[in-house]
C-alpha cells in the first residue's frame, strides 16, 4: 500500500512539473518537439559571432517570450539556430556504418601487418572509407535555422478556475 501511494505521488509531481514547455514547430506540420524545464538546449544567438551555447532550461516565461538558461535570460526571438541530436533511425544506422567501417579498417591493417597475400585492398579500403563517411554524416547532430521553416514558441498550460464555486462549509 505504501508503494502505491509513493508511485501515485510521483505521478502527480511529474504532471505538475510539465506545465511550461518550449515548442519547436515546423511549418505545415502538426507534430512538434517539446523541450521541458531541465532539458539541455544547444543554440546560437543572432549576430556576427559563431559560437554555440549549451545551456540548461531553468524556467520558461511565455508572457515575455523568454527562457531562463543557466541564470541568463534569453529572448526566444534572439535564438537563430538550434542543434538537435540526429533522428533515432538515421543515428542508429550511422553508428552501425561507422562501426563497420572502423572494424573493416582495423581488419585490413591487421591483414597488412601479417602479410596476407589474398586480400584485395583497394575495394575494401573504399568500402571502409565510404562506410565511415556515410556513418559520420548520418549520426551527426542536425542544425536547424529558425525563421520561415522552424520557430520556437514558449507555452504554459493553465487550468481555469472552476465555473461552479465549491460549497461553503467544507463539505
Amino acid at each position: 500500500m505504501r508503494l502505491i501511494f509513493i508511485l501515485a505521488c510521483l505521478c502527480v509531481v511529474q504532471s505538475v512539473s510539465a506545465q511550461k514547455m518550449l515548442l519547436l514547430e515546423r511549418a505545415n506540420r502538426a507534430k512538434t518537439n517539446k523541450l521541458y524545464i531541465g532539458d539541455q538546449l544547444k543554440f546560437r544567438l543572432n549576430g556576427p559571432e559563431n559560437y554555440w551555447y549549451s545551456r540548461r532550461i531553468e524556467d520558461i516565461f511565455p508572457e515575455k517570450k523568454s527562457l531562463k538558461l543557466d541564470n541568463y535570460l534569453v529572448h526566444v526571438d534572439s535564438i537563430s539556430h538550434l542543434r538537435l541530436p540526429a533522428r533515432p533511425v538515421p543515428r542508429i544506422i550511422g553508428g552501425t556504418l561507422f562501426t563497420f567501417g572502423s572494424s573493416l579498417l582495423f581488419a585490413l591493417g591487421v591483414a597488412r601487418i601479417y602479410n596476407e597475400g589474398n586480400v584485395n585492398y583497394p575495394p575494401l579500403l573504399a568500402t571502409a572509407g565510404g562506410s565511415l563517411g556515410l556513418g559520420f554524416l548520418l549520426a551527426k547532430p542536425r542544425k536547424l535555422h529558425m525563421g520561415k521553416k522552424y520557430r520556437l514558441r514558449p507555452i504554459e498550460i493553465k487550468f481555469p478556475a472552476p465555473l461552479i464555486p465549491p460549497p461553503p462549509g467544507g463539505e
